[in-house]
């Protein structure tokens, strides 16, 4: 098998997990998505995005017990190959010094597909990811470290790896570490077009 099908069969089997562990039981919705093998091998170095300061959390996150073994043995060996982003609706330094972003499948994934976000959270220890909302229905899984997660009710409840959180369609909801980074994994399949905002007014 050449380099592009090795990796690309490799891609397709942490998507296969992390879309498991997400509780995607149909996932014949990726067999026609394209995989993108320059996204893959030749991720976006730029200065800004190797410098996000959370990534120093993302060993320390695959590293902690209790994690999802079998996404966090995959994820290490692409580690070098995820791009990380921000969302640029979102502002404050303490914040986006803890905060990023990366998607496995999507529109600017290495699997490229135009109705499904398929991707990963970092947050490191100490951070409140605000309240914030967007059109799309959302799912996470926790993939490694313990944290809070609000939603419509305000009520902080502490999540554990294999957990699953289901926000509705603009359902304001929230996160926040402890002494743990977070490591999770989302799925969106509606509204990719319509970022998430930060919402005014609230409170930790």
């Amino acid at each position: 098998m050449t380099m592009k099908t090795n990796l690309e069969t490799e891609w397709r089997e942490l998507v296969g997990h992390v879309a498991t562990l997400l509780g995607m039981a149909d996932q014949r919705c990726f067999d026609d998505a394209r995989f993108d093998v320059g996204a893959a091998t030749h991720p976006d170095d730029s200065v800004e995005r190797r410098s996000y300061p959370v990534l120093r959390h993302f060993g320390d996150a695959l590293a902690l017990d209790g994690n999802v073994s079998a996404v966090c043995a995959r994820l290490e060996r692409f580690e070098s190959r995820l791009q990380w982003r921000q969302n640029p609706n979102y502002a404050g330094a303490e914040f986006l010094d803890g905060y990023a972003h990366c998607e496995l499948v999507g529109p600017a994934g290495p699997l490229r597909h135009a109705d499904i976000a398929l991707g990963l959270l970092l947050l490191g220890p100490r951070i409140t990811y605000p309240e914030h909302a967007h059109p799309a229905a959302e799912v996470y899984a926790v993939v490694a470290g313990h944290a809070q997660w609000r939603q419509g009710d305000r009520v902080w409840r502490r999540r554990a790896p294999g957990e699953r959180i289901h926000h509705a369609s603009n359902e304001p909801h929230a996160m926040r570490t402890a002494d743990e980074p977070l490591l999770a994994a989302y799925v969106w399949q509606d509204h990719l077009d319509e970022g998430a905002r930060l919402l005014e007014g609230n409170a930790s």
